[in-house]
């Protein structure tokens, strides 16, 4: 049985706007580089439209929401099961 949880509408409107904007980007962006485009489109486009800032802000909500709903300590063993990135040594 699934548990419904009380949804901040503007907060989630916003965040799947942000992440359709990552989406179509990112295709975007990979595509060019694929055709030959300088790797650095990539960067550029992190940096100038805030990408890192953006991504924690919708960590930080959906974060809020599902601690509301599952609380403190489940998320946090949802967080400990994150794949992150290492570098290839």
């Amino acid at each position: 049985m699934t548990q419904g949880i009380p949804v901040d509408l503007a907060g989630f409107t916003d965040l799947f706007r942000d992440l359709e904007e990552y989406v179509v980007s990112l295709d975007r962006v990979l595509s060019r580089i694929g055709a030959g485009a300088d790797p650095r489109v990539l960067l550029d486009y992190v940096v100038e439209y805030e990408i890192p800032a953006r991504l924690a802000r919708a960590r930080e909500f959906v974060g809020n929401s599902l601690e509301e709903a599952i609380g403190a300590e489940a998320l946090e063993e949802i967080a400990e099961q994150v794949e992150g990135y290492r570098d290839q040594e």
